[in-house]
């Protein structure tokens, strides 16, 4: 395998000899999966059943409920650190995760790419650039791989959308696809040896990602090498034929639809070959036996780890990533002169969102929240702290607080007419909530896709008035109060819950008395023919305040605001984009009303993907931290002390407004095409190319040192940088390297990019000291992807070598010839 590991359980011969004693049959059920996680066993063989588990954000194991994992920072956070050593570590962190699972094949990284600010997963990917995407992947995966685990790359590719995620035909011309969306991919694979690969759910330029024959065959198997294994997102093949002769290895999830028995019939019409099988076979087997799957003779236990230097990993990686966006009359780093009360506000200050929401969704062993960390440290220093929420941001009701909630008991039955008769469930149990998705069966004798459940509860308010309750559900779902139903779903279309394929929330309303005792029934019918079943449960008291003047009242008899705000796993998630860039709800106000009064005004925004700032220039400070995991709390708690400086530098522009986008007059898509009309020019390639002002640009970040970048030149070895810190403080810097290429007449493309990013590194550098780093480019960055050779090509010429703090922020500019 390219890069990756090497079993030695059995040689060249010995896998032949393996593959060949299996029948057809037996070689056909090794190309799809058993059950959600697994393959097909053959014991018979001695070949056992594989388990994946997803990721990027942790290993969650087979269910959502299941045993806690550590949660990592997301996509967006780790790409912000521009630092591939250190993303390096946090894989190495996910790899030992998913053997505590049990599991062998993780699948993580999503390396697409952020095409618009509101992709629904931006999160989970890297950047807008490719370049940043590859090196981050190729050191997310090195470190996975390298605890024995296979990396399963995902998706391949054009999947930069939710909007009509498993039909939409991404149509993107050749030499953008060469130059930025098969980039990170490429690299995934030919440098740190991906043993695995999945491909999306859309169509590209036609075909379906599972049945492309170019993008798997020919690109992916042929030019890269690649002879790892290549395996459909979940319920994402949609032929019998055409997947398994493009080289798509395994279906998943099981039971097979288009495999098995269909798959068999074909090889018997003479649709697909006997060799075809047995070759996709081989490649199964041997990738099994390549990450010790064979070894370990089936799947292991599910367990949680939690080591404190893996909280410790955590929490320094969430800091590296944080961006400090604007930081006024150095409002940062904080200090404890002149405090004496700090009011911290904000929706995500109470729970801050550690996490996206979708299939990268983690039950994490802790998590340390802004408000308990800040609440800490700035006791510790003899300073009060005072919080209000300001804003109501949830999407949805959300699910009801436990301390409401007594004698809940979920009744699980194995089917609708089990539960509408006489007869007894088929399990009692006491549960903590109301949210349930279950992908796999609940219990024994209860299969999710027939399961029914019934689950009651006392229900005491703590406020009187009218309370808000809602219930969205993958089937059919029924809310009762003493006997009264108040919310019947029945007839209700599917679409806005559960990856869209549960119904949108129902809500209703009823006056409840404070401290009255009320009984909450909620019955529920899995959906016909799901691949899952689904049900959430909200209840929310009636507003008594107006929050965000009380926010302000505490703001304006404060000496210092701190400000945690921004979205949640409702409004990031898979399954939809979001529509808008703003805030969730009325944050934009809040902020501007607390920084109205406030005597110094300090805004963290906790979101994985950019976010509108209409009051940028009324705040002192602006921290962004993207999903920065389970350490959250203390991670900010760090930078926003100065314990460590803020690390991170932007993957992505943060422009001015949705409308100022490049792909904004193109996305989502019209009648079932994605047209890439911006073609190459992607997020900072696009302003630099037109002018346009961004908000932040690319790369950008500031720090608490103050580091210079004093000259630069070129070497055999690639740009060699000089800075200086003329500061008393140690800091470090992120070194961004750009080529611009000057063109003229009318050959040019209209979508060539004035410059595009080709090699950085992130230095330290000593309080009043210097250092020289040589930051290596791209051994592509003077080439193109000709679409009359088909080939990368070098056009001889001038170039101009750009080295700077970002994108817009130029210290040195290199002339030079190719």
């Amino acid at each position: 395998m390219v890069g990756g590991l090497r079993s030695t359980t059995v040689n060249d011969l010995e896998l032949d000899a393996l593959v060949d004693s299996l029948s057809l049959d037996e070689q056909i059920s090794l190309l799809a999966g058993s059950d959600n996680w697994h393959t097909v066993a053959i014991p018979s063989k001695a070949i056992p059943s594989m388990r994946v588990t997803d990721g990027p954000a942790g290993a969650r194991g087979t269910s959502f409920t299941g045993p806690a994992s550590v949660n990592l920072p997301c996509g967006t956070a780790l790409a912000a650190t521009w630092d591939p050593a250190l993303v390096q570590e946090i894989g190495a962190l996910l790899g030992r995760e998913t053997r505590s699972k049990g599991a062998r094949v993780v699948l993580a990284p999503t390396v697409n790419l952020h095409r618009t600010p509101i992709g629904g997963r931006n999160f989970e990917c890297y950047s807008e650039d490719p370049f940043l995407s590859a090196r981050t992947a190729v050191g997310y995966v090195k470190g996975v791989q390298s605890e024995g685990v296979a990396a399963c790359v995902k998706h391949y590719v054009g999947n930069d959308t939710e909007f009509e995620r498993l039909t939409i035909d991404s149509q993107i011309d050749e030499r953008t696809l060469r130059e930025l969306y098969l980039v990170p991919f490429e690299a995934a694979v030919t440098e740190a040896g991906a043993l695995a690969i999945m491909t999306a759910y859309n169509r590209i330029n036609g075909p379906y990602a599972a049945d492309h024959t170019e993008l798997i065959t020919t690109i992916l198997r042929g030019e890269w090498g690649f002879d790892g294994i290549v395996m459909s997102d979940w319920f994402g093949l949609h032929s019998t034929t055409e997947g398994v002769n493009a080289g798509l290895d395994l279906e998943m999830p099981g039971p097979t639809k288009h495999r098995g028995a269909k798959l068999r019939s074909a090889v018997d019409n003479g649709l697909v070959s006997a060799l075809t099988i047995r070759e996709t076979a081989r490649r199964m087997v041997r990738f099994m036996d390549t990450i010790g799957v064979i070894t370990d003779r089936g799947p292991g236990l599910e367990v949680t780890r939690d080591e404190p230097e893996d909280r410790a990993l955590v929490r320094a990686a969430g800091a590296a990533g944080m961006v400090l966006l604007r930081n006024e009359s150095v409002a940062l780093p904080l200090a404890a002169t002149g405090l004496q009360r700090v009011a911290v506000i904000g929706p995500n200050a109470l729970q801050g969102q550690i996490m996206g929401g979708g299939s990268a969704l983690v039950n994490p062993v802790h998590a340390v929240h802004p408000l308990a960390a800040l609440t800490d440290r700035f006791s510790a220093l003899g300073v009060d702290v005072v919080h209000a929420r300001g804003s109501i941001t949830h999407k949805t009701v959300p699910k009801p607080e436990s301390r409401l909630l007594s004698g809940v008991q979920q009744l699980l039955f194995a089917t609708a007419a089990q539960m509408h008769s006489a007869e007894p469930p088929t399990l009692v149990r006491d549960v903590r909530g109301f949210n349930f998705m279950w992908s796999e069966d609940p219990a024994e004798g209860v299969p999710f896709a027939t399961v029914a459940l019934r689950t009651i509860a006392t229900f005491t308010p703590d406020v009187s008035g009218e309370w808000s309750f809602g219930t969205s559900a993958l089937g059919h779902s029924t809310l009762s109060i003493d006997g009264v139903v108040l919310l019947d779903d029945d007839g209700r279309p599917a679409g806005g819950s559960f990856f869209g394929m549960g119904k949108s929330e129902l809500v209703g309303t009823m006056v409840l008395e404070a401290g009255r005792a009320y009984e909450l029934k909620v019955e529920f019918e899995s959906a016909p023919m799901a691949t899952m079943s689904g049900l959430s449960i909200g209840a929310m008291a009636p507003l008594t305040l107006d929050l965000i003047q009380e926010a302000a009242s505490l703001a304006a008899t404060s000496d210092l605001s701190i400000l945690v705000v921004g979205t949640n796993p409702e409004w990031e998630s898979e399954g939809y984009d979001r529509a808008t860039m703003d805030l969730p709800g009325t944050q934009n106000q809040l902020i501007s009303e607390v920084a109205a009064v406030s005597r110094r005004t300090v805004v963290v925004v906790n979101a994985g993907s950019p976010v509108s700032m209409p009051w940028l220039d009324e705040v002192d400070a602006v921290v962004f931290t993207w999903f920065p995991g389970q350490e959250f709390g203390d991670a900010l708690a760090d930078v926003l002390f100065g314990d460590v400086e803020p690390g991170g530098r932007l993957p992505v522009t943060f422009p001015q407004s949705l409308e100022d986008t490049p792909a904004f007059e193109h996305h989502p898509g019209r009648h079932g095409v994605a047209r890439y009309l911006e073609g190459r020019l992607m997020g900072y390639r696009w302003y630099d190319s037109t002018g346009r002002q961004p908000l932040f640009p690319f790369g950008h970040g500031l720090g608490y040192a103050t580091i210079l970048i004093e000259g630069a030149h070129i070497t055999n070895d690639g740009v060699e940088v000089q800075l200086v810190n003329a500061g008393t403080r140690s800091g470090h810097e992120v070194v961004q390297v750009y080529v611009h290429h000057e063109q003229h007449g009318p050959s040019v493309a209209a979508d060539e990019p004035d410059q595009k990013l080709v090699g950085f590194a992130k230095v330290s550098v000593g309080a009043q000291g210097t250092a020289i780093v040589t930051v290596s480019l791209d051994p592509r960055w003077a080439s193109h992807w000709d679409t009359d050779t088909h080939a990368w090509t070098v056009t001889p010429g001038p170039r101009e070598l750009r080295v700077g703090r970002s994108s817009r922020d130029i210290a040195v500019r290199i002339a030079t010839t190719v």
